[in-house]
């Protein structure tokens, strides 16, 4: 079991504030760095890129830090994320063009691998079995709601300011309030470190069987998800509506679960089992990619989309406490880096071969591989991930 400094139960809840704070842009960078990258003359497979390019950079580091994280602890890779946070939304404020956006990317790269493991890590550390999968979603749903409020944030300033200056604006505005994150991770996010660090050549540092599979798993949904991220804002303004207002509004729901939903079912992972909660969520996400480009209307996106946050927080959850599961405390940040790895080496192949297939091939095909590949995995995890429960059900 990690050491920690300060009592267990309390210690976790310090990393929230810095969480929701980090997490302001990502759902606004998420949907509209396409819509900008378009603006300023970036191709499919230029915008596909700008994802590539964030996939390769965490997934070369994340072993490093998952490495780094056993032998030196955690806390101090949890500050590094928040600084370099802060570093990247400034370069997003003064981006002037596909340059500057693929520099911004790299640095935002570098902070999302040393923040989401030490966060995962640390989680871990001080939660039980029989508890991590509602401290796992707990922590998804603070990073929910953050970019939710971020990217409301994001279509005020763009809808009152115009592009350029609400651009600048509120990227300035989420370096500031990263800059606060950074600050409090100092003064009171808590430290874990193992025990005892495992060799390389221990046999508690090598693969099991089922940690190989999740590993499997892992690479096929991070390939076949992000082959639709960066054309997915793109596909809709071509289909559905150009109206950034009216497109934020329907995914309003789907944030709205995403914020309140993760420990819940996270909390039935611990009670039922990983793999079930796993395979229904990636089923429902590669069943929403193949119904997508069929949709009629927003209504219908509206719905989709929501029953898609369903299954990620159904999901998500699940694999990052399996993932501790499968691990000891003193190897737990090589896991994570590992786990990291697989899934953004599946990711960085997907950008690329989603913006060319949209340009060249055709408008829906991204989303009917997605869809494919994401139920096929479903079925693996089925077959490959069959985990106990962590409790046996209350009567």
């Amino acid at each position: 079991m990690a050491q920690a400094s300060g009592p267990t139960p309390a210690t976790a809840t310090a990393l929230h504030r810095p969480l929701f704070l980090s997490s302001l842009p990502f759902f606004f960078l998420t949907f509209m760095l396409p819509v900008y990258g378009k603006s300023l003359g970036a191709s499919a497979l230029m915008i596909g890129g700008l994802y590539a390019v964030f996939t390769v950079i965490t997934a070369v580091v994340r072993p490093l830090i998952g490495w780094g994280l056993d032998h030196y602890g955690r806390k101090r890779f949890f500050v590094a994320a928040m600084l370099s946070y802060v570093l990247a939304m400034v370069l997003f404020a003064f981006a002037k063009g596909i340059g500057g956006l693929y520099l911004a990317r790299l640095v935002q790269g570098i902070a999302a691998s040393l923040l989401l493991i030490s966060a995962q890590t640390i989680v871990s550390d001080l939660s039980s079995p029989e508890d991590r999968g509602r401290a796992m979603g707990r922590l998804q749903e603070i990073r929910a709601r953050g970019s939710l409020i971020g990217v409301f944030a994001g279509i005020v300033a763009l809808l009152n300011l115009g592009q350029e200056t609400g651009w600048q604006v509120l990227f300035m505005g989420y370096a500031a309030m990263a800059v606060l994150g950074a600050a409090l991770a100092w003064k009171q996010a808590p430290e874990t470190r193992p025990a005892a660090v495992a060799p390389l050549d221990s046999p508690h540092a090598g693969l099991s069987r089922p940690l190989f599979w999740l590993l499997i798993i892992a690479f096929t949904t991070g390939a076949a998800e992000a082959l639709i991220r960066p054309i997915y804002m793109i596909f809709l303004q071509d289909t559905l509506t150009t109206n950034l207002e009216t497109l934020a509004w329907a995914f309003l729901p789907a944030g709205i679960v995403v914020s309140i939903l993760p420990s819940r079912l996270g909390a039935l992972s611990d009670r039922f089992g990983r793999a079930p909660l796993m395979a229904l969520g990636v089923l429902i996400a590669g069943l929403g990619s193949l119904l997508l480009p069929s949709l009629p209307n927003l209504t219908w996106l509206i719905v989709l989309y929501t029953l898609q946050a369903v299954g990620l927080s159904m999901a998500a959850p699940a694999v990052a406490a399996m993932v501790a599961d499968l691990t000891g405390s003193e190897t737990r940040g090589r896991a994570y880096g590992m786990y990291q790895f697989v899934l953004n080496a599946g990711a960085a192949l997907g950008p690329l071969l989603g913006g060319w297939l949209y340009d060249v091939v055709g408008k829906t095909v991204p989303f009917y591989l997605t869809g494919a590949v994401l139920c096929a995995s479903a079925v693996g995890v089925v077959f490959l991930l069959k985990q106990p429960a962590q409790r046996a059900p209350e009567t």
